[in-house]
């Protein structure tokens, strides 16, 4: 009777053993398809909305993903051995694929990542990400009232140990002038704040179908940095070594502003003469809105969205008003005396074609600017904002702290 009792036992631990090991391997194989699809989609750009998915994920999840197809790989070999050729053979391939792939996009960002003069932490990368606006600024204050006498407010990212005057980074967010808020990369701000620099990050008013912002709010980012000069001194800001630094449509009325500053032309909504950064930074920019109308890209929803923030932000269609898109166009502000510049372009963008990110940078070479252009491959528009850590968010960090570091000194 014992002998038959513990051969029931035992038989009962072989059975849940071997449910184990087909749940595990069920698992790998739906993990395998999943780091096989982002890995392909990744590399290859003709799959349609794999491919523009997989843009917008690569450069946060690659390094993990690519853990996973090795996991899943190990997974098939051991099934495999274990009797279950078929599955375990299926795992074994989707788990190689996924993982070469992923690595191979590894390779691919950092290569360009440190060509560009920047930095990655792989191990960071792929263990260490975090909420991108998870940090607070160490203070806010009202700088400005919007059209309608809400409050405008600076937030304020302050280095943690300042000796003397330090290096400083006026910040404009994104969001095709219609969303966004300043504070929505907090956790990258507060880095740059504890490498050293003081970091400004401007609340602007959003344009809506009914307020057209094309003149408030790139006044309002020129007030703000008005407002920076005349509180250098309680800042504890340099304003011999000032930068703007703006993302998408941010990137556009920074370097409107730094244009114009430059020649003595800026306009702040408060007064006052805007100073000139000695560098701009643009993330990804959205330096020409007529032809942010005109070319939308052929993305999913892209191209709707691209026209929303146009015409929002300007009141109307390039038809309707021309004289106000080519006001916004940065183009329009680019002299020999425009502040050198760092572009970051991600070269899968399907919201602000490459092509427009490009033209802009050649026709400022043109007329004598100082233009130094990133390209990243693989990546879509606002690569930068999934994760904090990430190969793309480090990445972009990393570059323009490089750049700033010799345009700052």
């Amino acid at each position: 009777m014992a002998d038959s009792e513990s051969s029931l036992r035992h038989s009962e631990r072989g059975g849940v053993a071997k449910a184990f090991r087909v749940v595990v391997l069920i698992l790998a194989l739906g993990l395998g398809v999943i780091a096989a699809i982002i890995g392909l989609a990744s590399l290859l750009p003709g799959l349609g909305p794999l491919s523009t998915g997989a843009a917008k994920l690569a450069p946060t999840v690659a390094p993990i993903v690519a853990l996973v197809g090795l996991i899943v790989l190990l997974v098939g070999i051991l099934a495999v051995r274990r009797g279950r050729r078929r599955t375990g053979a299926i795992a074994t391939v989707l788990g190689g694929i996924g993982a070469v792939a992923n690595i191979a996009v590894v390779v691919v960002l950092v290569s360009a990542i440190t060509s560009a003069g920047g930095s990655v932490n792989l191990f960071t990368a792929t263990f260490g990400l975090s909420a991108i606006d998870a940090a607070a600024p160490d203070r806010q204050e009202v700088y400005e009232k919007t059209s309608s006498g809400d409050d405008l407010s600076l937030s304020i990212y302050e280095p943690a140990e300042a000796k003397g005057p330090a290096p400083t980074i006026m910040f404009v967010h994104g969001g095709g002038w219609i969303a966004g808020e300043p504070n929505a990369a907090s956790s990258e701000l507060r880095t740059l704040a504890d490498h050293g620099y003081v970091v400004v990050s401007v609340e602007y008013e959003l344009a809506t179908k009914e307020n057209a912002t094309w003149q408030k709010a790139p006044s309002q980012v020129a007030c703000a940095a008005t407002w920076i000069q005349a509180h250098a001194d309680t800042l504890g800001a340099d304003m011999e070594r000032l930068a703007f630094w703006g993302e998408s449509s941010g990137s556009n009325m920074v370097a409107n502003t730094a244009g114009a500053a430059a020649e003595g032309t800026a306009e702040s909504s408060c007064g006052g003469k805007v100073p000139a950064p000695s560098a701009i930074v643009a993330d990804y920019p959205a330096f020409d809105v007529r032809s942010l109308y005109e070319n939308a890209p052929a993305g999913p929803g892209a191209g709707t969205g691209t026209r929303i923030f146009a015409t929002s932000y300007t009141g109307g269609t390039p038809e309707e008003f021309p004289k106000r898109y080519a006001t916004v166009n940065s183009a329009t502000h680019l002299t020999a005396s425009a502040p050198p510049t760092l572009m970051m372009t991600a070269m899968r963008d399907d919201v602000i074609t490459p092509a427009d990110q490009f033209a802009w940078a050649d026709a400022a070479r043109g007329r004598g600017a100082d233009v130094q252009t990133v390209q990243i491959p693989l990546a879509n528009h606002a690569y930068t904002q999934a994760a904090k850590n990430s190969l793309g968010s480090q990445g972009h960090l990393s570059i323009a702290e490089a750049y700033l570091s010799e345009r700052l000194r």
